[in-house]
């Protein structure tokens, strides 16, 4: 057996030198099992619909949405599709994680706590961590809100404010031609005669060494998700023989997708927001059979247990139809529905490509090692050390009518089938743009005149604007430049509710909270008032609508099923701006946008005052907006809560701001950069990275949460990529045996 060197560096980041690719994928096996042993076992229990049995009845509704979308099987049919240097990557990191296992002196905390113990490690347990990881970044929950908003207060609805129009200038590919499709309530129609049978981010840049100092590409981003204990990346460092590859892997799987450079490239991306999960409202009869042109045909039928911790089992009907597994409704009431998704819909070979982007050598084999790429779509940038900058959308993108865009559609008709996909070589692609960088944000792609559909539901433009903003006046960039753009707080719309607040009437402590937004500069600080005074009153908006009719009436019985629903509160805030812009007054109840404002403001000044204190002068954004990063153990035991859940700090920064750092119900930051980097070509030790919380998933290890001031301060350290400097910087050495 051959002898493995892991040296951790001062973070506890382990640099693997291995002297096979095998080698090298054991390797990180054992360090991700050596670090992060209980949320792999975690996502797997996840990915099995048995979440319940570790956190009780609040994970049921999670595990009863997994179960219909029967990931196991999927995950299974992923592994015994894949080519044999998949196979025997996904074989070997297991072995890895196994070895670990077998060695393990101690388990970590939460398996004592569960009186638990891991299972061994499968190949195909990485195609469902994948799974499980990506399933509800999909389209689903927009059509949801829609079917809701149709079903609710009708076609009219949907189009005002079923979803975030990004449409601007910003497109990521530009295409010749003006965009001319706009959304009518006629688009939404065949989602009437569905429903009716119901009835009941991320930002990444990177610029061309022509307008770098160092004459080579520089690239950055930071990923947007929900805040977790432990961090969903772990940094890492793996070299072989055939590559030497630094960047973010996800515990659990293989490899480095996501973040990362070898000594020839560097790769990122954002989530590209397309459209990969159709609705379909299936019809049933009495024997559950579901209807296609006038005819019942057998639906795929299976029962499954699901054990509660501290309650009963339940037991529930599992249907699947040729639309895909039924996830929402009960099919004995007649209807309910089905979701399509390209992450089950047919066997992935998504990890096909894992091994070939480590090895390519320039921006047009990382392209072309894309080819098997399925979910998650993703917007993907490229360079090389050879100069070459590039974008490409990844994955596999259906093709279907623009109906199923909308809401549920009906599945019995057959029209709204998909019918093939978008051809790889027919994918949005961009190669070093005269202007120098490209940008993605989770905004637009491309333009109407591109031939196929990819997507609707894209964030607003405001963070590609601040950074293509930032970008344009750059010349001769540096990483520290680059570092400096996550930082930008500015927050575009915040302009236009501190126009409105200026109209609104106000008195007393109210007039002098209105005084701070109207000398405001838009900068979400956690150190300022004004910040503060503008979220409240924009959440507070949000509701004064709400309590108005038409919104008075939406009930969210439909979203009930739904695993983890946005808030109708939340949904509401964000279509704020577009309404204003529009000086669309149909949802104020026949009041004017002043008058709903200023009761806004007031309920605002209330609640501060009663959090904060009386002196609008001494209120602070960052004493509302904290992270609140909760183990999901902590509510299980709350004697070990303060143990497990990781200190709070404050931050900047809101949902518009590149540093992004927003809110649901309430004001704690959940939702932002799970890690930030910075890939200098022109020097990879001029790199740098981070996370929100350290590399260690054991809250007793002094890197459990190391990083999360550096973070905090929107800060990055060195990203060693040299072996000499690695190993005379390091903390720790360690040898492990190879199978």
């Amino acid at each position: 057996m051959a002898s493995l060197d892991v040296i951790r560096d001062r973070l506890g980041v382990p640099h693997v030198r291995a002297r096979s690719i095998d080698d090298a994928f054991f390797a990180q096996g054992f360090v991700h099992a050596q670090d992060r042993l209980w949320q792999m076992e975690y996502d797997r229990y996840r990915a099995a619909g048995r979440l319940s049995e570790l956190i009780g009845a609040s994970g049921l509704a999670y595990d009863v949405f997994v179960r219909r979308m029967r990931i196991l099987d999927a995950s299974r049919a992923d592994y015994e599709a894949l080519g044999p240097e998949a196979r025997a990557m996904l074989d070997a990191y297991a072995a890895g994680v196994n070895a670990f296992l077998d060695g393990a002196r101690a388990l970590p905390v939460e398996f004592e706590l569960l009186g638990a113990t891991p299972e061994p490690w499968r190949g195909w347990d990485a195609a469902a961590t994948m799974k499980v990881r990506h399933v509800l970044m999909g389209s689903m929950h927009a059509k949801v809100w829609r079917a809701l908003l149709l079903r609710t207060l009708g076609p009219d609805a949907v189009v005002r404010i079923g979803s975030v129009d990004g449409r601007d200038e910003t497109l990521i590919v530009p295409v010749d031609g003006r965009e001319t499709w706009h959304a009518r309530a006629a688009d939404v129609e065949p989602g009437l005669l569905a429903v009716a049978a119901l009835e009941d981010g991320s930002n990444n840049w990177v610029v061309h060494g022509s307008r770098t100092r160092s004459g080579l590409p520089l690239m950055a981003g930071d990923p947007h998700r929900i805040l977790e204990a432990p961090n969903v990346y772990y940094q890492n460092h793996i070299a072989c023989p055939e590559f030497d590859a630094s960047g973010f892997s996800v515990p659990g799987i293989p490899g480095i997708f996501h973040f990362g450079h070898t000594q020839h490239v560097a790769w990122c991306i954002t989530h590209a927001m397309a459209d990969t999960q159709d609705l379909f409202v299936e019809r049933f009869d009495a024997a559950l059979r579901h209807e296609r042109a006038g005819e019942w045909l057998a639906s795929d039928r299976r029962t499954e247990t699901i054990q509660v911790r501290g309650g009963a089992p339940v037991t529930i009907d599992a249907l699947a139809t040729p639309s895909g597994p039924v996830v929402f409704g009960d099919p004995a009431a007649g209807a309910a529905i089905a979701m399509r998704w390209t992450g089950i819909d047919a066997p992935n070979r998504t990890f096909d490509a894992f091994v070939p982007m480590l090895r390519a050598r320039t921006v047009d084999e990382l392209d072309e090692a894309m080819r098997p790429w399925v979910d998650p779509c993703n917007s993907m940038l490229m360079a090389g050390v050879d100069g070459a900058i590039a974008y490409l959308h990844r994955g596999r993108v259906p093709e279907r009518t623009r109906a199923n865009a909308w809401v549920p559609v009906p599945a019995w008709t057959g029209e709204h089938d998909w019918r093939g996909d978008v051809p790889f070589e027919a994918l949005p692609r961009l190669r070093n743009p005269d202007r120098g960088f490209v940008v993605t944000a989770n905004n637009r792609v491309v333009g109407d005149d591109f031939p196929h559909y990819l997507g609707m539901d894209y964030s607003a433009p405001n963070r590609a604007r601040r950074i293509l903003d930032r970008l344009d006046s750059l010349e001769g960039a540096t990483a520290e430049d680059m570092a400096a753009i996550h930082a930008d707080r500015l927050s575009l719309p915040s302009r236009m509710f501190a126009d409105l607040a200026s109209r609104a009437p106000a008195r007393g402590v109210a007039a002098r909270a209105r005084a701070l937004l109207e000398s405001w500069d838009g900068r979400m600080e956690a150190g300022d008032a004004a910040p503060a005074v503008y979220a409240v009153m924009r959440d507070e908006l949000a509701g004064v609508l709400m309590e108005r009719d038409p919104l008075a009436r939406l009930d969210p019985s439909l979203l009930a099923e739904e695993p983890y629903p946005t808030p109708l509160r939340a949904r509401v805030r964000t279509a704020l701006p577009r309404l204003i812009a529009a000086g669309d007054a149909t949802y104020l109840g026949g009041d004017s946008w002043a008058t709903v404002t200023g009761e806004a403001l007031e309920r605002a000044v209330a609640f501060l005052s009663e959090r904060l204190g009386a002196d609008p002068e001494s209120w602070r954004w960052g004493d509302l907006h904290t992270t609140r990063t909760l183990h999901p153990l902590a509510r299980v035991f709350p004697d070990a809560a303060a143990t497990l859940n990781p200190p709070p700090v404050s931050v900047g920064g809101d949902g518009d701001t590149v540093n992004v750092a927003a809110a649901e119900a309430g004001f704690h930051a959940l939702h932002s950069s799970v890690a930030r980097y910075v890939f200098d070509l022109g020097d990879w030790s001029s790199s740098a990275w981070v996370v929100p919380l350290g590399s260690s998933g054991d809250p007793a290890s002094p890197h459990y949460a190391d990083q999360a001031g550096t973070w905090a301060r929107v800060e990055m350290t060195p990203m060693a990529y040299d072996w000499v400097a690695i190993e005379a910087e390091s903390e720790s050495r360690q040898a492990i045996e190879a199978r």
